[in-house]
């Protein structure tokens, strides 16, 4: 997608996590209490499992209802179901829907899973993340520099930020934990704790809400 991202392309190499039942996944949640745990939802320990910069999320932090979707920023039903994610989310008060990184189609997902956390940092993740999913037509460099360039994200710690193993390592923590919970594709969604792989019209998830 450009001189940017053939560089980032070559920069951003694949980390592999080896996890063992007491090692520290984020916030001191072990994998063990992540699988053995029964103190809390499966689908909720998943976000205590990830750093903050990780969740990119809209709606109240404390909505009754919770929908997880694994996704991928070049998957074509992810694009599909996020206008109704949203306008769930707008309808209701008592929904939040968080997205995770699971970048499996290319290397080019990998790098811009890598851009979203980035743009996390500087408070940028959700309006990145909506933009990706809200173009017309195929992504190019030129349409990712004007979403960066609208949304007043600074391009250059952006791209400083993208190649620091922290980034790397919490996308590869987040595809980790979508691995492990089942998902062979993109999207794969929990809605509270139903558990579904791939796409699901506005009103089947709605019927699955609280």
């Amino acid at each position: 997608i450009g001189s940017i991202m053939r560089y980032y392309l070559a920069k951003f190499s694949v980390f592999i996590f080896i996890f063992t039942a007491t090692q520290a996944l984020s916030n001191d949640i072990t994998l063990n209490e992540l699988i053995f745990d029964d103190s809390k939802p499966y689908h909720l320990k998943i976000l205590d499992a990830l750093p903050e910069s990780a969740i990119v999320q809209v709606g109240p932090e404390n909505a009754e209802n919770t929908i997880i979707e694994f996704m991928d920023y070049f998957c074509g039903y992810c694009k599909k179901i996020h206008p109704e994610l949203i306008q769930i989310v707008e309808r209701r008060d008592d929904t939040r829907a968080v997205f995770l990184q699971h970048p499996i189609l290319s290397e080019s997902s990998r790098v811009i899973s890598a851009m979203v956390v980035a743009a996390n940092l500087q408070g940028k993740g959700w309006e990145l993340h909506h933009e990706l999913f809200s173009i017309q037509g195929s992504l190019t460099q030129k349409k990712l520099d004007q979403m960066i360039n609208n949304l007043d994200i600074n391009k250059t710690k952006l791209m400083i930020d993208i190649g620091k193993d922290e980034i790397k390592n919490i996308v590869e923590l987040s595809s980790f934990l979508a691995n492990g919970s089942g998902a062979r594709g993109t999207p794969t969604l929990f809605i509270n704790e139903e558990f579904i792989g791939g796409y699901l019209s506005l009103n089947k998830i709605e019927s699955l809400l609280r």
